[in-house]
């Protein structure tokens, strides 16, 4: 273990240093919380064995109690859950999103928090995930997709592009900001490794320029929840204190929750804050919820300027699933549909505008992954595969079983795994290459 960052840990903690000493020593904790836009927990642990216990943090999570990886199992590739460490589920608890709200998530790979808000907001309202990193990004829109979010916009971008495409326009902003990662410690050797006190000094560096990015994205009466996964004053409370004092039209905040700890008090009520260790159940956390004076409607992007959608498409589309959208996008031979209006991005890369339904290449109709993951958009043509064959879809294989011709949606336990197009006697396999067992 890195000794500087020891010594630092020491001059916070006091008398539960060793206490903390003795928590690294012990496997890191991990958790899931259950995707409810697709199921009840009843349902969940009705067709699976997990081994689990709730945790404080998170109406869905639970402690994941298995030696073994959960991520070929079908429940997971159904999208029934997410792997999230436990106390990271603790920001947007506080952040207590809501239907029908304008929400972002600014640093949102890979899809943890995005995910979580998506099921408060119960596909009512419009959620924007951003990542500014591209091979992220991509990671990011595959959790949104297998999780059957229907109004998520994935885009990659610089805090600045986002805050001049979308000044004043968010009810809340969560900034789960990049840091040196202190609560990775007995996660990621690697976070050991490369801690120094110059790498804390250039991540609260960067945080500034990403709350200020944060706040200009906020509209006057939202609330912006700042949260890390590291330790140090520096870029927790004493950022907080810089950016209430260059914002005084920001405020602190409850948390409103009692798990974790009071924060230190910096100036400005910062000890509002709330400090997760793994003496409390978790990895490690900070979280500040903030809220902005005054109380302006937001100011709303531009729309996208839908092409012509040929009726060839709009009837396969019908053909293949049994709900429609309230708003369609056609763009280049590309297929949206969303549950909320499509709005421009500015200089923001679109990685993901809402739901990809699927492709027209002039004769017909490709329906996309994404279009049978979403939820409440159910294929009318199903097909129920056993374990054994659910297996086998997974890597890949074709299935054979007798079924109407066409696209179907291939399913698991009533829950819809991904796609496929039937001959009658087989089942081509449209499970995405890049998400499949290997």
């Amino acid at each position: 273990m890195n000794e500087l960052f020891l010594k630092q840990m020491k001059e916070l903690l006091g008398d539960e240093y060793e206490a903390y000493l003795a928590l690294l020593e012990r496997d890191e904790i991990r958790g899931f919380r259950i995707n409810t836009l697709k199921c009840t927990p009843e349902v969940f642990f009705e067709h699976t064995s997990w081994k689990k216990q709730a945790t404080p943090f998170a109406y869905n999570g639970y402690y994941y109690l298995e030696d073994n990886a959960p991520g070929r199992t079908p429940a997971w590739h159904a999208g029934l859950a997410y792997m999230q460490e436990p106390s990271a589920s603790a920001a947007v608890t506080v952040l207590q999103p809501g239907p029908g709200m304008n929400i972002l998530d600014l640093c949102a790979a890979p899809g943890s928090k995005t995910t979580q808000i998506a099921e408060y907001m119960q596909s009512q309202g419009f959620l924007v995930a951003n990542e500014i990193n591209a091979q992220r990004a991509s990671v990011l829109k595959e959790n949104v997709e297998r999780h059957g979010i229907t109004n998520c916009m994935v885009i990659s971008a610089k805090p600045e592009d986002v805050a001049d495409a979308f000044e004043g326009f968010f009810d809340q902003v969560l900034c789960d900001a990049p840091c040196s990662g202190e609560g990775m410690m007995r996660k990621e050797e690697a976070a050991s490794a490369q801690w120094t006190p110059e790498l804390v000094a250039h991540c609260a560096a960067v945080q500034k320029t990403v709350l200020a990015a944060a706040y200009r994205c906020l509209r006057p009466g939202g609330t912006l929840v700042y949260s890390t996964c590291t330790l140090n004053t520096q870029e927790n409370e004493e950022n907080i204190a810089w950016f209430l004092t260059e914002y005084p039209d920001m405020h602190t905040e409850s948390c409103g929750v009692d798990f974790g700890r009071a924060a230190f008090e910096y100036g400005s009520g910062t000890s509002l804050a709330r400090r997760i260790y793994p003496m409390d159940g978790g990895e490690g956390h900070f979280i500040c919820r903030m809220r902005k004076d005054g109380d302006v409607p937001a100011v709303y992007p531009g729309l996208l300027h839908s092409a012509a959608i040929p009726g060839e498409v709009l009837k396969a589309y019908c053909d293949i699933f049994a709900d429609d959208y309230p708003y369609y996008y056609f763009y280049k031979n590309q297929f949206y549909g969303g549950s909320a209006p499509f709005v421009q991005a500015g200089r923001c890369r679109l990685i993901r505008h809402q739901v990809h339904l699927g492709e027209w290449n002039g004769k017909r109709f490709e329906p996309s992954y994404a279009a049978f993951a979403a939820n409440n958009h159910p294929a009318r043509r199903q097909i129920e595969l056993n374990d054994e064959d659910t297996m086998r879809y997974l890597h890949g294989e074709t299935i054979s079983v007798q079924t109407d011709k066409g696209y179907v949606g291939v399913c698991w336990k009533g829950h819809v795994l991904g796609g496929g197009r039937s001959d009658g006697t087989m089942i081509k396999n449209r499970y995405p290459k890049g998400y499949r067992n290997r």
